[in-house]
């Protein structure tokens, strides 16, 4: 494949992707070899997608207001926020920097997230691509009355200069820890031109750790893996990624799964347990998933940390979405699934780990479709409830729901 193409097929938000063929058979089913340890696991039960919202201008993001699942704020690509309550579009925007944000290829507006103490101060954390296109974080005041962040608040921590229009990740996540969690790709273009992931002196490639409990600008954690070491951006928590486009944390457990965007082979999802210290190099540019991908000297292949799960680029997938272990309460028996799909395909997944390996698998996408349709998967989203969604860049929102008991005919009605 060109470096064109290759570009074109990992991005998640080229007009090329509209043309993507859904796979008809999603993400294939593993064998026993291909399962690290063998146990039983009952699978999960049988699930639909509820339609939230409609008619959006490519969503890009979903969460919720923090300790309400009844207010939903959804990113639009190009700029703005908007608030549904109850299921209701409010009129005023959250957030509205339409004008303000680059949008060609991955940027946009990517990711947002409160503090855990945001009832003690009512601010929101921004990850969005300025004018320019450099990655741009910002904290904004928040009137929680009329749930609008004021514009004219915006503080911002953190910039970072982008060489092309893609791989720029785009989430951003408060910790267990309490420090802020933000997600950089390699800077964009193929094979990691800069070596990005590789560099310990860049940001890009990375996902960072940051204090902001602060009243101005951040600090770096002093436990953060590289806060002392010569050569090194302090910031850094994990390295060699090429574009961590979603990642998560698992609410109950505190442990961290990365969904890695490929290149033109393979894609994967990362993990690191909660008692993690940082400093995790997943490979890239020296992998793709756990095949090599370019022969280096001075990097240790045993020092690299192997993703829990990749899938290969047939049946139409080339970029993978990364979601979040189910901890709601509305669904008991999907406790512990984490989910994970694919931008091209449509395809959904849920995968269970047990001490950092994967020991089930399953393909939701046939039953998990609306109406037989896949959709066009860009981001999973969490409520603070634990209820998971799901968003498709051709502008619509849905909560993943059980799917409703099949009604047993009436007696004596033939078809």
């Amino acid at each position: 494949m060109s470096p064109l193409l290759a570009l074109l097929a990992a991005s998640l938000f080229a007009p090329s992707l509209a043309s993507c063929s859904p796979a008809p058979d999603g993400f294939q089913q593993p064998s026993e070899s291909e399962l690290p340890t063998l146990q039983e696991h009952a699978p999960p039960p049988a699930l639909s997608l509820e339609l939230v919202a409609s008619g959006l201008s490519e969503p890009t993001y979903v969460l919720s207001a923090p300790g309400d699942p009844d207010i939903l704020i959804i990113l639009e690509k190009a700029g703005r926020a908007l608030v549904y309550r109850e299921g209701q579009p409010q009129e005023a925007a959250f957030l509205d920097m339409r004008g303000r944000v680059a949008k060609r290829s991955e940027q946009g507006l990517l990711g947002m997230d409160f503090p855990p103490n945001f009832a003690q101060k009512p601010v929101v954390y921004v990850h969005y691509s300025r004018e320019d296109g450099a990655t741009r974080i910002s904290r904004f005041a928040v009137d929680t009355e009329a749930w609008i962040a004021k514009e004219d608040s915006e503080e911002i921590l953190l910039e970072v200069e982008q060489p092309y229009a893609n791989h720029d990740g785009g989430q951003l996540e408060f910790g267990p820890d309490g420090f802020l969690y933000l997600g950089l790709g390699d800077g964009g273009a193929a094979n990691d031109p800069l070596n990005a992931g590789q560099d310990l002196n860049q940001l890009l490639g990375k996902i960072l750790r940051i204090d902001v409990s602060g009243d101005k600008g951040y600090t770096i954690p002093v436990s953060n893996p590289f806060a002392q070491q010569e050569g090194a951006r302090g910031e850094v928590w994990a390295w060699g990624l090429r574009n961590p486009w979603r990642f998560s944390f698992d609410r109950k457990t505190g442990d961290l799964y990365i969904g890695d965007v490929g290149q033109n082979k393979w894609e994967e999802i990362d993990f690191a347990p909660a008692s993690s210290k940082g400093g995790e190099n997943y490979g890239w540019r020296l992998m793709e998933g756990t095949h090599e991908f370019r022969d280096e000297d001075g990097v240790a292949r045993d020092t690299l940390v192997a993703p829990i799960h990749e899938y290969g680029h047939k049946n139409g997938h080339c970029s993978v979405v990364g979601g979040y272990v189910y901890r709601g309460s509305a669904i008991p028996a999907l406790d512990g699934w984490y989910f994970y799909g694919d931008t091209c395909s449509g395809a959904v997944g849920v995968l269970r780990t047990e001490n950092g390996k994967q020991v089930a698998r399953h393909d939701l996408t046939r039953q998990i479709a609306p109406k037989g349709k896949l959709v066009q998967l860009v981001s999973f989203g969490e409520d603070a409830a634990g209820e998971l969604y799901a968003v498709a860049i051709s502008g619509s929102v849905y909560r993943i729901v059980a799917a409703p008991e099949a009604k047993p005919k009436a007696e004596g009605t033939t078809r």
